[in-house]
């Protein structure tokens, strides 16, 4: 399965799921017309996905680091790889995974030093490899001195978050009163997507979890310190940024309560609203804008290479409103506004009609003179041969290479790599997206890189490694698939 990934430069893609499958669709022929940028770097190209905890061990603690990339780096070139994307790796109590971050320009200790992501830099820089990180403009950590400083509201971080009054608040005098939430908005987490604080006495959004409060994004300082994070990353010599969770910056300025969502009745509770009022909201695309106008700013101010922008839309907002992510001619936004539709709109019953629709409507939707990219696989959902069969992998992985644009791979696709069972003791992270902690767990798909036969795969020397490796191990694994090459 392992081969060397190399795009095809091709400007047509001519069916290309069902000649793979040898699956008669019609008497149609179908062509895709592609939509191509200028030729930057990034514009046909592979970007990997490494999960930092589960890529490599180097100091045998059972959790992946930045020398444990560092290490492996040639295993990229092998592959032909071009980027490589990496998960969070600020500083943070870990609750959801890096995702809440409480120092943005601070490395955590879990995967090293400063100094070691340098080193990575560097080394990168001899293979002719590019870095892209994880930036979380949403939201920080509850830990994060922004929010403790905005708690005791302390100069300009008193509303460096977004924070209400409770609807009952001229009742609150009566200690006997609970304070009541400010409308009716979710939390993906669960529950009410505001939580009260008694010292500040107000409630703060957090639509995530209750430890990850929203910035305010209705705040100049905000933007400010957004860009000033970008500019550190950049002079470390970082590529771009893939932008999590974007289209949560705003949120409506009147606080509205959001509609019931009609058919979803017995849905999980957050899908019982329409968030109307929480996605997408006007000012988002303008802050794509400004963070593409500031990365462009400063290629051309030090005289290097353009950035990339990569951003997250949430998988439910309907594929047209990415379109607006790309900005315009005059006003460009993000290069990559990921693209999850083969992710979640591919069928396993209807394989061929479903992959088709969902390859067409992308192009639907992608503006002349800009990249489509394809995602099939990320640390939150089933690996593809979990999904789909083992047999799956090389059809999907031939697919996403022949289709014109930039493919976006995830850690161990290569060699084919299966979701992971995680007993309840070993779960790590439990996250439902209906709004239930520790329910499901999120693990099933960031189980440790499969590099050889070795105990623990070759991901660490440690007794035990943070998350358990799959026991298939020791025939899907890159040392035995590269032998299998070279025979």
């Amino acid at each position: 399965m392992l081969r060397k990934m190399t795009k095809f430069n091709s400007c047509w893609l001519i069916v290309a799921f069902v000649s793979l499958t040898s699956v008669t669709y019609g008497e149609e022929e179908i062509i895709f017309p592609v939509t191509t940028s200028k030729d930057e770097w990034w514009s046909n190209t592979i970007i990997y996905q490494v999960y930092p905890r589960s890529f490599k061990d180097s100091d045998n603690d059972g959790i992946g680091d930045l020398k444990g990339i560092t290490e492996e780096l040639d295993h990229f070139v092998d592959l032909g790889i071009e980027i490589v994307w990496i998960n969070p790796i600020f500083k943070s109590p870990m609750y959801d995974m890096g995702y809440d971050v409480e120092n943005y320009t601070m490395i955590d200790p879990i995967f090293g030093s400063m100094a070691d992501f340098e080193e990575l830099i560097s080394e990168m820089n001899k293979r002719n490899l590019k870095l892209i990180i994880d930036l979380v403009p949403n939201h920080s950590s509850d830990q994060c001195e922004w929010f403790l400083k905005s708690i005791k509201q302390e100069g300009k971080y008193d509303e460096y978050y977004v924070w209400r009054n409770a609807s009952n608040q001229d009742q609150l005098s009566n200690t006997s009163i609970t304070p009541t939430p400010p409308n009716n908005w979710l939390s993906k987490f669960g529950g009410p997507a505001w939580s009260w604080n008694t010292e500040r006495k107000q409630f703060y959004l957090h639509q995530l979890s209750d430890k990850q409060p929203d910035l305010n994004f209705r705040n100049s300082d905000v933007h400010k310190e957004i860009l000033n994070i970008m500019e550190f990353w950049m002079d470390k010599g970082v590529a771009g940024f893939r932008f999590n969770a974007v289209g949560l910056l705003y949120e409506d300025k009147d606080f509205r309560n959001e509609p019931k969502s009609v058919g979803r009745e017995n849905w999980p509770i957050y899908y019982s609203l329409d968030h109307i009022y929480t996605h997408d909201q006007p000012g988002v695309i303008d802050t794509v804008i400004e963070w593409r106008k500031f990365m462009d700013d400063y290629s051309n101010r030090t005289n290097t290479f353009p950035r990339l922008l990569a951003a997250e839309a949430h998988h439910h907002v309907c594929v047209f409103s990415l379109r607006d992510y790309y900005g315009n001619e005059n006003n460009p936004g993000a290069q990559i506004p990921f693209n999850y539709h083969l992710l979640i709109q591919v069928r396993k019953d209807d394989l061929v009609y479903s992959v088709d629709r969902a390859i067409k409507f992308w192009f639907e939707v992608v503006p002349a003179n800009n990249t489509p990219n394809w995602v099939m696989e990320t640390h939150d959902t089933d690996r593809i041969s979990s999904k789909y069969g083992s047999e799956m992998v090389q059809v999907f992985t031939a697919l996403k290479l022949s289709l014109p644009g930039i493919d976006v791979t995830y850690y161990g696709s290569e060699i084919g790599m299966e979701n992971v069972y995680v007993r309840q003791d070993q779960i790590q992270d439990s996250y439902d997206s209906g709004g239930q902690r520790n329910i499901e767990s999120r693990d099933f798909a960031r189980s440790p890189m499969q590099w050889n036969s070795k105990s623990n795969a070759g991901f660490t020397e440690a007794k035990k490694s943070w998350l358990p490796i799959n026991s298939n191990y020791y025939k899907i694994n890159v040392e035995e698939q590269k032998k299998n090459i070279n025979q």
